[in-house]
């Protein structure tokens, strides 16, 4: 993790802000994290850790410089000079909110209190009508449920597929996401918001951390049915083929979504596991071979210290030993810190030693560890061999994504 990125990250626990990390560039994170398609159905990616202001106390446009009731473009619809575009999670919730709500090919131009401006895509379309005018109760549904499709709580970034009533979004499936995880429904803008989900049949496949199904803490959404119910039970069936949900429990414009398979490794292959940024490999460091040793990054070279295996474990976690050692991926004494060391130890059925590994798109994961869902990430972006691999929250660097390459 750079430097800057470290400031920051301590920066927001000392003031205790409710962080809500998209993507990662200088300051709203934007950087491409989002791309959907219009069409049938579509495609996103989720990466809000928490909605700001959803709370049993204030919801989404009782505080923060936000009203349903004027358009976004406008200084009353949403304040330059207070709320949400005034601090960093802020404006990483406009941008979820300017992707829910606008379509493709529309933009939202938005100041800051010091004059600087920042520029949001649209992308879905929940509720076109916001942008010049007001937003109204089948608009609020529609971005409330949009905007909670796409938190994750641990912040990790995975590919979604989408399918909702509303005709920007619409209905249809896809081969490449095989398995329903939810629907999200309810209102997030009042004073009092309800924020809702239901489970699909294949919820907890293709497990990764913050989604549903998961290693989920403080999850903003409730499921109104029961504790792991189906929508089915309180949604009216949508779409031609049945693939999603007209309404649920009374709220119009539900979310549904899909989410891809687990991958699958060969548990007989050797696999390198190369840092995107650097190109460097994960490598068992063979001077300090017992318990507890060091993994760093360094030249592939082929040596049974670089190649590891890969063993799929009960709800799609995976445990990564090393060919060479024996020895198992491993959180340093159980450590979930921000720069805990990710060693080596051997093979124990316990969770320091379960790894979630997602898709981050171009053919690069992040593997995130189950006991307290951070990523493993090379120490301050380094380029050098022999830089250390410790855990980090997972802000969707280059240096905390990893290629996965058998041999």
């Amino acid at each position: 993790m750079n430097a800057e990125l470290k400031t920051l990250g301590r920066l927001s626990a000392s003031l205790g802000l409710l962080w809500a990390f998209a993507g990662c560039n200088a300051d709203d994170m934007a950087g491409g994290d989002v791309s959907e398609v219009e069409g049938a159905a579509t495609t996103g990616e989720n990466g809000l850790s928490a909605i700001n202001g959803l709370s049993a106390i204030n919801g989404l446009s009782a505080i923060n410089g936000l009203s349903s009731t004027n358009g976004l473009t406008s200084i009353n619809g949403l304040s330059s000079t207070n709320g949400l575009m005034t601090f960093f999670d802020g404006r990483v919730n406009v941008k979820y909110l300017a992707k829910c709500a606008l379509p493709a090919g529309k933009k939202l131009n938005k100041q800051d209190q010091y004059g600087t401006w920042y520029s949001y895509d649209g992308g879905l379309g929940m509720g076109p009508g916001w942008e010049n005018g007001a937003c109204d109760t089948a608009c609020q549904q529609g971005i409330s449920a949009c905007m909670m499709a796409h938190v994750n709580t641990a912040g990790v970034h995975i590919p979604l597929w989408m399918v909702s009533p509303n005709t920007n979004v619409g209905w249809g499936t896809s081969s490449s996401y095989p398995n329903r995880e939810g629907t999200y429904f309810g209102n997030i803008f009042p004073a009092s918001p309800k924020a809702y989900y239901c489970n699909g049949p294949n919820f907890a496949n293709s497990t990764v951390p913050g989604r549903l199904g998961a290693y989920q803490t403080n999850r903003p959404y409730t499921n109104p049915f029961g504790q792991d119910a189906l929508c089915g039970s309180g949604c009216v069936t949508g779409g031609p083929s049945g693939e999603g949900f007209s309404s649920c429990n009374g709220y119009a414009n539900p979310v549904t979504v899909y989410r891809q398979p687990a991958p699958a490794f060969d548990p007989n292959r050797d696999y390198k596991i190369c840092a995107k940024h650097s190109g460097k490999c994960l490598d068992s460091d063979i001077n300090t071979n017992w318990d507890g040793g060091r993994v760093i990054q360094w030249d592939f070279s082929n040596g049974a210290n670089q190649k590891w295996k890969i063993t799929t474990l009960a709800e799609s976690y995976y445990k990564i030993c090393n060919k060479g050692t024996g020895r198992c991926l491993d959180l340093y004494l159980g450590g979930q810190t921000d720069g805990a060391r990710v060693c080596t130890w051997g093979k124990y059925d316990n969770d320091y030693q379960k790894w979630a590994i997602s898709p981050t798109g171009g053919g690069y994961f992040s593997i995130v560890a189950k006991l307290g869902a951070k990523a493993i990430d090379v120490s301050d972006t380094s380029y050098n061999n022999g830089a250390e691999i410790h855990q980090w929250y997972y802000y969707g660097l280059a240096n905390q994504q990893w290629s996965i390459t058998a041999l």
